[in-house]
């Protein structure tokens, strides 16, 4: 049987690459990997034959950078005590022994693009080395990127991945088996984000807000923000908008006409994707690794900064779209094959 350990500080689904890690670690036992997960938390309702969970000590959450000195510590230790040879070690973070590196969000030497006044501290310092260990160190032999955004910064800031670097292994998707639209009046707009000044929420209500002067049927809701953190928005607001909170959103899709994603920074986009395997079609900035996925036939891609009536443009154009949004990306058991054969290969 395949051994893999899949190294992750929160094993659960709060939050994008935490949920990538569960969402893959499932997938691959399902498919008869022993999964073994590293970590520091795990969500409790975790139960699967061909998944082991190994909880290290949990050291302190800030400051970060500190935080993921001492988690990688710790994971070294306890691979030195407890992993066989023929184990693949999996890595998820900033670690110093893993064989493989998912690398899940634009690389931290963006930094070097800032005044020299911005880089001259321990945090920064360490955060390059990490990351630099990470990506170079001997024992790496291969690193996935999750977007093609990603590969590419890693290409142009890393010279040292050379032939490591894989194609992205874009987050799969749960595909609903049946399709099923909610028969209303309300054109729902959806955002979903729980970090949602960088998925761009304001942005977002904006353009909202314009689109409600001629057509008052449209309606923004919002999942992932605590309301209390984003209800200022809406504050001239007396209708036309939900504020859900952090909850699963493929609840919602049914009743969505449209899911409008303007990131100012978006590494991938797990909920584009998914909305459009539920027939929903997206209107998503330049900024988001999945935008080169996004067809005509799936919906949209503005420019960050373009004029807010080319974002209601854009979305008067899916919001009056006759036919469902073609799906993209592939299932999660199709991206866990994609890994067995990468693990293979490394053995």
């Amino acid at each position: 049987m395949l051994n893999v350990i899949q190294v992750v500080r929160i094993f659960g689904v709060n939050g994008g690459m935490e949920r990538y890690v569960w969402e893959l670690s499932y997938a691959l036992a399902d498919l008869g990997v022993q999964v073994h997960i590293l970590c520091e938390q795990s969500d409790h309702n975790t139960v699967h034959k061909n998944i082991k969970i190994h909880c290290l000590n949990q050291v302190s959450a800030k400051p970060r950078w500190l935080a993921m000195l001492r988690f990688s510590s710790n994971v070294s230790s306890w691979i030195e005590n407890n992993v066989n040879s023929n184990w693949i070690i999996h890595s998820h973070e900033r670690t110093a022994v893993h064989h493989i590196s998912t690398f899940h969000g634009p690389p931290f030497a963006h930094v070097y693009n800032k005044p020299w006044w911005k880089r001259a501290s321990i945090r920064v310092a360490v955060w390059l080395y990490l990351e630099r260990r990470e990506l170079c160190a001997s024992q790496v032999k291969a690193i996935l990127p999750n977007s093609d955004l990603i590969l590419n910064d890693l290409k142009n800031m890393y010279p040292c991945v050379g032939q490591l670097l894989h194609s992205p292994a874009y987050p799969g998707v749960n595909k609903p088996i049946e399709i099923i639209k909610t028969q209303s009046d309300k054109k729902v707009i959806l955002f979903v984000g729980k970090e949602w000044k960088r998925k761009g929420l304001v942005k977002a209500v904006k353009i909202v807000r314009r689109l409600r002067k001629s057509d008052e049927k449209i309606e923004l809701w919002v999942v992932g923000p605590d309301k209390n953190d984003v209800k200022h928005l809406f504050k001239d607001w007396d209708s036309g908008f939900k504020l859900l909170g952090w909850q699963d959103s493929s609840k919602f899709m049914p009743s969505a006409s449209l899911l409008l994603h303007p990131a100012i920074s978006e590494p991938y986009g797990m909920a584009i994707a998914e909305a459009t395997n539920y027939g929903v079609p997206v209107v998503v900035s330049d900024q988001c690794g999945i935008a080169p996925q996004v067809s005509i036939h799936s919906g949209s891609v503005v420019d960050l900064d373009a004029a807010t009536d080319k974002w209601v443009e854009a979305c008067l154009v899916e919001l009056n779209r006759k036919d469902l949004a073609r799906g993209i990306g592939n299932s999660w058991q199709e991206l866990a094959q994609q890994h067995i054969k990468i693990y293979k290969q490394l053995l």
